[in-house]
């Protein structure tokens, strides 16, 4: 039997080829794409704190897998280790406004740390020093939680819930059931689709003999010959999504005539993303009282990219920055289990384990620029600028994970610039920082419109189902230095919307948003 990926994080995709025009909303393809490729604040707490820039500023053991050249400011060996703690707080609720809900979360990880080893050159070349930099960095996290609840009303007789999703690869383009010749021909069709064989045998799909024709067909558990005897259904679920997108990066960086600072590195990307689901329903039929469908994805993949990049300095107070990634190119591993546990006697928990074949991810390159201004003694401004263009992602398989051999997502994605401001004021050994950060959303919203209009609407509710994703975060922070102790700690406020969820094509969409607090300290010497 061939394995088709089945993908259920933030967004769902549909089980019909037009559930975009369904429900409007955006594939799980270009949202974890997203999700594995948009940079976060990253580095020591005195990157965070200053914003997150770190293009042309230097001296950082961020530079090693941020911009390499960085590493050529260096005139002493060094080693930092940095921790960080978040906070999430949640909101969602359907686009009606109705049944609003909060929740919060908690996270630590040690995202950043790292070796620059310092040689000085004594030769006549121009060429003052060079520094090779081993680092481990966090480019991205995966911490967020949504927690929401909603009720559906029936709809053309059937309720808009998971059974019905899981009846639908049995029912044709106008609603009516496929016929199969002997039962075992409607077993072998059950078998064949995941959440139909989970869902039949939990007992929430069952085999009838039609009288009539003598054929049989796939239905709901609670089928009755006057009508189905589930109106509605109630719904919460709870989604944890946990992990990172890290690096392990070799860095070199050289400094000539203390006026051109060049590197080169390679990074060596690990991703880990787990995502928990947990969806209750809750029926109005005196059959069941209530089924739990448990949804666990675990991805991990490792890859390789590199990193090029130049700082110059035209004059003591400036340097301008240049930094370039490569595509990265990651292998990924699948795995899936799904448990159904309904409340009844006549009803059984089931489970399916989904190994899905690898496949590859190709992460999108990057270019950013940098300017740094020092204000003598009293400290610097600094700014970058950042181009993303998410439409070159790309999934490939040639294992069978998906349906063709290559996913593309550029009909939903568009190329998106990240801008990054910081100040830093200083004061004897203590420093005082502050930044901002802000992220263009890579969704494309003229395909959901698109998508909209083509489905013969008219009127301006597409609006409902577009949404913006420009995410921004405000930082500070403070810093003390003496003796080649480094000492530095970073608050950064993130908010952000996510995508809306269409969980198993009920037709009620679920808008959220997040509001992620981390704190960040990080120790260093030089040596």
């Amino acid at each position: 039997m061939k394995m088709f990926k089945l993908i259920f994080t933030s967004v769902f995709c549909a089980f019909y080829s037009a559930s975009y025009a369904q429900s409007y909303t955006y594939s799980s393809y270009s949202t974890e794409a997203i999700l594995f490729s948009q940079p976060t604040l990253n580095g020591t707490a005195r990157i965070t704190g200053l914003g997150g820039t770190n293009v042309s500023l230097g001296g950082d053991i961020s530079s090693i897998g941020n911009n390499p050249a960085g590493l050529g400011f260096f005139n002493r060996s060094s080693w930092s280790v940095s921790s960080a703690m978040r906070l999430g707080l949640y909101e969602s609720a359907p686009v009606n406004g109705e049944n609003k809900r909060n929740a919060s979360g908690f996270n630590w990880q040690l995202p950043n740390m790292g070796l620059a080893f310092h040689q000085a050159f004594d030769d006549n070349s121009g060429w003052v020093s060079g520094t090779f930099g081993v680092g481990y960095n966090q480019q991205s996290y995966f911490f967020n939680g949504i927690n929401y609840q909603s009720t559906i009303a029936a709809g053309d007789g059937v309720v808009q819930d998971f059974v019905e999703y899981a009846l639908a690869p049995f029912l044709d383009q106008n609603g009516d059931f496929l016929a199969y010749g002997t039962e075992s021909a409607a077993e072998d069709a059950i078998f064949n689709d995941y959440y139909a064989d989970l869902a039949f045998n939990a007992g929430l799909l069952n085999i009838y003999e039609n009288t009539t024709t003598g054929n049989y067909e796939i239905d709901r558990y609670d089928y009755d010959p006057n009508g189905y005897l589930t109106t509605e259904v109630s719904r919460r679920e709870i989604i944890v999504t946990s992990g990172g997108l890290t690096t392990v990066d070799l860095a070199y960086g050289a400094n000539y005539k203390d006026k051109l600072y060049v590197g080169g590195a390679l990074n060596i990307n690990f991703l880990n993303y787990e995502v928990n689901r947990d969806l209750r329903e809750i029926p109005n039929n005196a059959l069941i009282n209530s089924y739990t469908i448990e949804d666990n994805r675990i991805l991990s993949g490792a890859g390789a990219g590199l990193t090029i990049g130049a700082i110059y300095k035209p004059i003591s107070m400036l340097n301008l920055g240049l930094s370039y990634t490569t595509p990265s190119f990651m292998i990924i591993e699948e795995r899936q289990t799904l448990t159904i546990t309904p409340s009844g006697n006549q009803f059984r928990e089931r489970e399916i384990i989904n190994e899905v074949p690898s496949y590859a991810f190709i992460k999108p390159q990057k270019v950013s620029l940098g300017a740094t201004v020092f204000l003598s003694k009293y400290g610097f401004l600094t700014t970058d600028i950042t181009y993303v263009d998410y439409t070159t992602a790309r999934y490939r398989s040639s294992q069978g994970a998906f349906a063709s051999d290559e996913i593309t997502v550029d009909q939903e994605l568009k190329p998106a610039i990240n801008a990054n401001i910081g100040a830093e004021a200083r004061l004897g050994v203590f420093r005082l920082r502050a930044g901002y950060a802000y992220f263009q959303s890579p969704f494309d919203n003229e395909f959901i419109e698109d998508q909209y209009i083509s489905d013969g609407n008219t009127s301006n509710d597409n609006e409902s189902y577009t949404f913006q994703q420009d995410r921004s975060v405000i930082s500070a922070g403070v810093g003390i230095i003496k003796n080649g102790f480094a000492f530095d700690a970073a608050v950064n406020i993130q908010n952000r919307n996510n995508a809306p969820i269409d969980a198993y094509s009920s037709g009620v969409l679920i808008n959220s948003s997040s509001n992620i607090s981390t704190l960040r300290v990080s120790i260093g010497k030089s040596f």
